[in-house]
């Protein structure tokens, strides 16, 4: 059958008729969408929150790396506002002109254990460690403890007082950087009296592992001093086998002065 040229004008007219229907119902359904207020439900803020991803925050905000590696070497102006606590092997640093005699609190009574409750006297004033720190203003504090009660190494509360002493520094002030201190090596003589290598590097490997735990700095200065048979050279100490020569104490101001952390 053939379609006229009059049918032909019909249907093409049916067609776009058809097309502009539904372009304008698109356009008025598009228009009414617009216009429409856009409420956000609680149903919606879940379902965000549940989408947000929160990153902890590790330690104080330091990328703390132990043993603390080398740095740039300061000058003795740094020991200023650094105190140094814990054993008397670390006299010499004062005795000989690195640091200030005040700004050090040594005792071989000072142990894990009491360091946090221990009273000390100075110019007739009585305080615990953690409020002599904070009375001196101190910005970093040194901490040497722990030869003389290795017998005890295998203790799982083994750091808990040294713990309790640090959270006391942090809360009463967070900006003081601390450093742990490896025990030193001892000569080949005072291994049966006073503590074996072997012992002191045990505990030296824990105070490591507690450092990284508590996200404090740790100096391995044990090493440095160490001869080739892995203890103290006898002519590296004085007589009574615990206090260091002079050019020795020298070679610790040196090895700390050139391990310092950089906030």
């Amino acid at each position: 059958m053939q379609i006229t040229h009059r049918e032909k004008k019909k249907v093409k007219f049916r067609i776009s008729f058809v097309l502009l229907f539904i372009i304008a119902s698109f356009l008025a359904c598009f228009t009414l969408y617009m216009k429409e207020d856009f409420v956000v439900t609680e149903d919606m803020l879940e379902d965000e929150q549940e989408a947000v991803v929160y990153l902890e925050t590790v330690g104080q905000g330091i990328n703390r790396i132990n043993p603390v590696p080398v740095s740039e070497k300061m000058g003795n102006e740094y020991y200023d506002d650094a105190i140094f606590i814990g054993s008397k092997s670390l006299s010499g640093l004062a005795d000989y002109g690195y640091v200030n005699s005040e700004n050090m609190l040594l005792s071989d009574s000072i142990k894990l254990g009491n360091i946090n409750t221990v009273i000390i006297s100075e110019n007739d004033v009585q305080n615990t460690i953690v409020d002599a720190v904070i009375s001196k203003k101190a910005k970093k504090v040194y901490i040497m403890i722990g030869l003389y009660e290795l017998n005890n190494i295998d203790s799982t509360d083994l750091f808990s007082g040294l713990e309790a002493f640090i959270d006391s520094v942090n809360i009463k002030d967070p900006d003081v950087e601390i450093y742990l201190m490896s025990v030193l090596p001892v000569p080949a003589e005072l291994e049966a009296t006073v503590a074996s290598n072997v012992d002191i590097d045990a505990y030296n490997s824990l105070l490591l592992k507690f450092a990284d735990k508590v996200q404090v700095n740790y100096l391995e200065i044990n090493t440095i001093l160490k001869g080739n048979d892995g203890k103290l050279p006898s002519s590296a100490a004085e007589i009574n086998g615990i206090r260091l020569k002079k050019e020795v104490y020298e070679i610790v101001s040196d090895y700390i002065l050139s391990h310092i952390v950089e906030k």
